[in-house]
């Protein structure tokens, strides 16, 4: 009996699979180099960031998000504009800025991440990649 509950265990445990992405994953400033501006409900324009510009997002240890410019305005490359929090649900971020106008802000598909390239579809179309 012992034995089956020993083997019941170890099947459980090796069978269990994490559907959430680590936070630490995220931790760090990174820049914005691409995105797909939304044309349409179903298409959209790849626009690249100039090198003499950046849209620059931190994600801390602490959950505190802050999206910061340098020769630009978030109307030229703004990615959600502001600083605020955020915390990871399952396979995506929920990000909270002061300047939505909702307190539970908006929940971004993360595509892909690596140590140093970051994709998320914040819109229902277009992607917005980033690199560290």
């Amino acid at each position: 009996m012992k034995f089956s509950l020993l083997a019941l265990l170890v099947f459980v445990v090796a069978c269990s699979t994490s559907d959430s992405i680590p936070a630490n994953v995220f931790v760090g400033t990174w820049r914005l180099a691409t995105y797909c501006k939304p044309t349409s409900t179903t298409a959209c324009t790849t626009i690249t960031v100039p090198t003499d510009k950046s849209v620059l997002v931190t994600f801390d240890s602490n959950g505190q998000y802050t999206e910061t410019y340098q020769n630009t305005t978030p109307a030229e490359y703004g990615f959600l504009s502001g600083s605020g929090n955020y915390s990871i649900e399952n396979k995506d971020l929920r990000i909270r800025t002061f300047l939505m106008s909702s307190m539970a802000g908006q929940l971004v598909k993360v595509v892909s991440v690596d140590s140093k390239r970051l994709v998320l579809n914040p819109f229902s179309n277009g992607e917005y990649i980033f690199v560290r």
